[in-house]
């Protein structure tokens, strides 16, 4: 899995590119800690160059939905295919960690803080 991280308005987004499963769950939480260290406020992962998403990968979203949320930390995802965006479904992983079709809906949609 790659991840490069860039500043997009006032969040960071997380590009993933390549399949989010236990045996990159490293990669992944690396990532999200660097992005914690930065201090930022809302956290954006950008799903769309994930193809697969296995019980690890769903686990992990939860447990960094949660991490996050301690820290006052808000934690969307956008743009996830359809199997990935179905999977995350059936999850409920919706319940914790909102979807959007695009960045400016993650960042202007301010209901749904996690913190």
């Amino acid at each position: 899995m790659k991840i490069t991280q860039r500043e997009y308005k006032q969040a960071i987004v997380l590009d993933l590119v390549g399949d989010l499963t236990y045996d990159n769950r490293g990669t992944f939480k690396e990532a999200v800690e660097r992005a914690k260290a930065s201090r930022c406020r809302h956290l954006i992962v950008n799903m769309e160059q994930v193809q697969f998403l296995d019980s690890s990968g769903l686990g992990l979203m939860a447990l960094m939905s949660q991490n996050l949320k301690l820290s006052h930390i808000r934690l969307s995802v956008v743009n996830p295919q359809s199997y990935v965006r179905e999977i995350m479904n059936l999850a409920n992983i919706a319940k914790l960690v909102p979807i959007y079709t695009s960045e400016d809906d993650a960042v202007a949609d301010r209901g749904s803080a996690a913190a």
